[in-house]
C-alpha cells in the first residue's frame, strides 16, 4: 500500500475528539469495557461454520469467536436490507420511528449510539459500510474512502482493516478513553469473489480459498441446479474473504492488549442475496448469525436456541453492557439477562418488515416470527404486481426460470417468488425454509386456525403499538380495494421521500 494511500486511510482530526469528552475522562474516569461491532453484509446466518456452514473450513476464524462467546441461533435483523437493518441496530428504533424506512436519513432529533457513547467519553469509530449522517452518528474516527465507489473496491480488503483498527486501536489505549469501533466489510455482498461479473478491482485481495462448485451445501430455499451452484461457490468465497478480514481485525485487538477488556459482537446485517433471502420476511430473509464474546461474563463456547432476539434489542444491550443509562426511547430492550445465563420472558417472536429500495417501486411485507411458525403479510400481492429485486439479477434466478419451463416445481417456486399471496403461514418445525405456504388454500390450512389467528393477533399488536403505517392495510386486508389504495398513497410517498432526500445527498456528497 502506497504511502499516500496510507495517510489517507485515517481521518484523525484534533477537533474531531472532542475536549469536553477529554475532560471527562480525566475528571471521572470510569473503567467500561470497549466494544467491537463486527458487521457481515448480505451473509446468511447458516453460512458461517459454527451455524452450520455453507462449505468445509468456510469461516475458521468466526468459529473461534464462536467458541469464546456465546452463539444465539434464533436471533433476527428487524428488515433485511443494508442501510435500514444498521439504522435499527444503531437507533434501537424500529424504520418507521427512526426514518429509515428504506434508503433515507434518520429523522434529526433521533439519538444514535455512537452519539450516546461519544458524549460518554467513548472513542468512537467506524470502517466499511458506509453509514452517513456524521451530525448525528458524531464518529471520532472514520475511515475515508477514496472516491465515489471506492469504498466497494478497498471495502473488500483486509489490510485497509488491518492499518486502520491497528491505528485506532493505539489512539483508544493513547487518550485512556473506552472505544466502540463498528467495522463493517463490503463482503459477501454482490459481486462475489471469482463469480462470473466480478470486476476486476474487487479482486485486489482474493480470499484465502476458493471454493468448487461440488464442495458448497445449497441452502434448500432454491433449487439445486448447475448454476445455483455456480453462485453458490462465489458466494462461499466471498464469505472466506470476509472471514479473512474479521480474523485480522480481531488479530489487531489481540496486539493492542485490549482483547480481553472488549465486547465483541459479530451478525450480519440480513441474509444472501439469493431468491427468497435478501429483501424479503422469510426466516433466511432477516436471521443473523450472532456472536457476542464478553470475558468474565459469558461462558465460553455457549449457546441459545431458546429466546428470539431482534438487533432493535441490541443498543440498549450494549448501553446496559457499558452501564450507561440514556433517556433515548428505544423499541427494543436489554438481553444482558441472557449474556449472564439467566433466562428472559417474552422472548418468543419477533417482528420483520421490508419497504422498497432508493423509492422504486415497493414492496411492503411484515411477518411475525417464532420458533415454531411464521406469519407475512403482504399488501402489495395482487396477482399481477410482479416482485423484482437484487436477488434476482443473479445467475440463480435465471437459471429457476430456465429449469421452470420443464419442471412444474420449479416453475411455481418462481411464480410464488414474484407474486406471492396477500398471507403467507408457514409450520417452521416441518418446513424450515418456507416452501409450502399454508394459506395457499383452506385445505392446506385445516388444523392451523389457532396457530394462524394467533400471530394474526399478534401482528395487529406490534403493528399498533409501533405506529406501523401499514396497520390500516393489514385491518382490511381481505378487501382488494383498500390495498390497492394503501398500495397508491405508499408508493407517492415513498417516490416523494427519494426526491425530498436529493438535496441532502447533493450536499453532503453522497447518495443513501
Amino acid at each position: 500500500m502506497t504511502k499516500s494511500l496510507t495517510q489517507s486511510i485515517i481521518i484523525i482530526g484534533i477537533v474531531l475528539l472532542s475536549s469536553k469528552v477529554f475532560s471527562q475522562q480525566l475528571v471521572a474516569p470510569k473503567k467500561r469495557p470497549n466494544v467491537l461491532l463486527l458487521v457481515a453484509d448480505d451473509m446468511n446466518w447458516d453460512s458461517p461454520g459454527c451455524f452450520g456452514g455453507a462449505a468445509p473450513e468456510i469461516t475458521p476464524n468466526i468459529d473461534r469467536l464462536a467458541d469464546e462467546g456465546i452463539r444465539f441461533f434464533n436471533a433476527h435483523v428487524n428488515i433485511s436490507i443494508c442501510t435500514p437493518s444498521r439504522s435499527v441496530m444503531l437507533t434501537g428504533l424500529y424504520p418507521q420511528n427512526n426514518g429509515a424506512k428504506a434508503f433515507q436519513r434518520i429523522l434529526p432529533n433521533i439519538q444514535t449510539l455512537p452519539n450516546i457513547l461519544n458524549e460518554n467519553g467513548f472513542l468512537c469509530g467506524t470502517i466499511g459500510k458506509p453509514l452517513n449522517q456524521q451530525e448525528l452518528f458524531r464518529w471520532s474516527v472514520t475511515y475515508q474512502w477514496q472516491g465515489v465507489g471506492d469504498e466497494d473496491e478497498w471495502g473488500r480488503d483486509p489490510n485497509v482493516y488491518k492499518e486502520f483498527c491497528s491505528s485506532f486501536f493505539q489512539m483508544a489505549k493513547g487518550s485512556k478513553q473506552p472505544f466502540f469501533l463498528m467495522a463493517s466489510s463490503h463482503d459477501p455482498h454482490r459481486p462475489y469473489g471469482r463469480g462470473k461479473n466480478e470486476k476486476k478491482h474487487f479482486e485486489r485481495i482474493e480470499s484465502s480459498k476458493t471454493f468448487t462448485n461440488k464442495e458448497v451445501v445449497m441452502p434448500k430455499f432454491i433449487p439445486d441446479l448447475p448454476d445455483t451452484r455456480k453462485e453458490m461457490a462465489a458466494y462461499c468465497t466471498s464469505v472466506r474473504r470476509l472471514d479473512d478480514m474479521m480474523g485480522t481485525i480481531l488479530d489487531e485487538l489481540k496486539k493492542s492488549g485490549h482483547y480481553d477488556n472488549t465486547i465483541v459482537i459479530f451478525l450480519s446485517d440480513h441474509g444472501m442475496s439469493l431468491p427468497f433471502a435478501k429483501t424479503n420476511c422469510y426466516v433466511q430473509s432477516t436471521k443473523t448469525p450472532l456472536i457476542i464474546r464478553w470475558p468474565g461474563t459469558i461462558l465460553k463456547g455457549t449457546s441459545d436456541k431458546k429466546h428470539m432476539i431482534s438487533t432493535v434489542d441490541l443498543m440498549p444491550t450494549i448501553l446496559e453492557a457499558v452501564e450507561i443509562s440514556s433517556n433515548a426511547p428505544s423499541d427494543g430492550r436489554s438481553f444482558v439477562p441472557l449474556l449472564k445465563g439467566d433466562s428472559q420472558e417474552g422472548r418468543d417472536a419477533v417482528f420483520t418488515q421490508f419497504n422498497h429500495i432508493h423509492g422504486r417501486t415497493p414492496y411492503p411485507m411484515r411477518s411475525v416470527i417464532t420458533k415454531e411458525y411464521t406469519y407475512i403479510f403482504n399488501p402489495w400481492s395482487n396477482g399481477k404486481r410482479a416482485y423484482r429485486a437484487a436477488p434476482m439479477q443473479g445467475l440463480s434466478f435465471k437459471a429457476m426460470q430456465r429449469a421452470g419451463k420443464d419442471n412444474p416445481q420449479i416453475r411455481a417456486r418462481v411464480h410464488h417468488l414474484q407474486h406471492r399471496t396477500v398471507e403467507e403461514f408457514y409450520d417452521l418445525r416441518k418446513d424450515p425454509n418456507s416452501i409450502n405456504n399454508l394459506l395457499s388454500s383452506k385445505e392446506n390450512q385445516s388444523g392451523y386456525e389457532k396457530e394462524i389467528s394467533k400471530l394474526q393477533d399478534r401482528m395487529l399488536e406490534w403493528m399498533i403499538k409501533f405506529k406501523d403505517p401499514a396497520v390500516s392495510a393489514y385491518k382490511n386486508r381481505e378487501s382488494p380495494g383498500a390495498l390497492e389504495k394503501f398500495m397508491g398513497e405508499f408508493t407517492t410517498k415513498a417516490r416523494a421521500e427519494k426526491e425530498a432526500l436529493i438535496p441532502y445527498e447533493k450536499e453532503k456528497g453522497y447518495r443513501f
